[in-house]
């Protein structure tokens, strides 16, 4: 074969050879962009254990287990369209989450509503210690989902971990937070890592103040105090990432923070979420932080508890976070109030 034959033949291959490259690339940034594009997929919540006995989880009595009504299971539900369930949680030591927040995303709406769970409330768990703070530590995230959709009727969609060491990380990722410390705070602990020293007033928190900020709750309203200034530091996260950052800097972020958080949420759908929720909606009147009503304490050996009020907890939950077509009905709750 001659020189420039061979010349021509190869030059032809490169031509065809490059054009099938592009086609692949071409194919791939378009499925990749499809793909961030659908709306999330959510997974039908697991089958309610159907026992009565917590000693005999696997019905080997011999008795015939309680078989709920089919209407009221999670999983005949119908659900509404476009909304979306979560829990947020926080934990100092990888054990007990000190922080429990249960969402509803409704994106026909661009509305979040949060309502915080208190980490002392009662739980049915056959253990001494019966609070739903310890459910992550004894059995991980889909315990505590467990628990919530007991005293809820929800088993969320979605969860995310946040250890407060983590949470250091992820607000100097973002460049700090400028927030309004609402009143001094200080606490002088044991250790010093968990020495608190805020003083009142508008500043920028990088992600030791931050975790400082979250922790304290040395106010007369306590936890509940504390829960508030969560929430408002948690708007101001969201604020700056809308108002700050571009798309694809947003993005570029979210892939990177959701490697210092635990979460069964997939970063494409983080990355919906952000585009079709958060940059269109309004942090000050979209976004909703509330507390359970009706809730009470007490003791119960030798423990602190807040107990939930059955009845209080339903109405909320049917008003605010419901993702269901229809009621959640009071019999799909097991709320259980023990004291001494």
């Amino acid at each position: 074969m001659r020189k420039h034959e061979r010349s021509r033949k190869n030059s032809s291959f490169r031509k065809k050879a490059a054009i099938v490259i592009l086609l692949m690339a071409i194919a791939f940034c378009a499925y990749t962009i499809w793909d961030v594009l659908q709306a999330p997929e959510i997974a039908p919540p697991p089958p309610i254990d159907q026992t009565d006995d917590p000693d005999d989880p696997q019905g080997q009595s011999g008795e015939d287990p309680t078989v709920p009504d089919d209407e009221n299971t999670p999983s005949s539900k119908v659900r509404q369209d476009g909304v979306y369930t979560f829990v947020l949680a926080g934990t100092n030591d990888d054990y007990n989450t000190d922080t429990i927040m249960l969402g509803k995303v409704d994106t026909e709406a661009d509305t979040v509503t949060l309502v915080s769970i208190p980490r002392d409330t009662m739980v049915d768990v056959n253990i001494n210690i019966k609070k739903i703070n310890n459910a992550y530590g004894r059995a991980g995230m889909d315990e505590l989902r467990r628990l919530l959709q007991e005293v809820t009727g929800i088993y969320p969609d979605y969860y995310c971990l946040v250890n407060m060491e983590e949470f250091i990380e992820v607000v100097d990722i973002i460049g700090g937070v400028e927030f309004d410390v609402p009143y001094n705070m200080y606490h002088e602990d044991a250790d010093q890592k968990y020495n608190i020293n805020l003083k009142k007033g508008y500043q920028l928190l990088d992600g030791k103040k931050a975790i400082q900020l979250v922790r304290y709750r040395g106010t007369s309203a306590s936890d509940y105090g504390r829960q508030e200034v969560q929430r408002d530091f948690l708007k101001a996260v969201g604020k700056k990432l809308v108002s700050e950052f571009s798309i694809d800097q947003a993005s570029d972020l979210i892939s990177v923070i959701s490697n210092s958080i635990h979460t069964n949420m997939p970063v494409k759908d983080m990355i919906w979420f952000y585009i079709n929720v958060a940059r269109t909606m309004d942090f000050d009147n979209d976004l909703t932080f509330d507390a359970l009503p009706g809730t009470t304490t007490g003791r119960y050996k030798k423990q602190d508890y807040v107990f939930l009020d059955p009845q209080s907890t339903l109405d909320y939950i049917n008003e605010k976070i419901n993702p269901f077509t229809t009621d959640i009905a009071l019999s799909e709750l097991n709320i259980i109030h023990l004291e001494d």
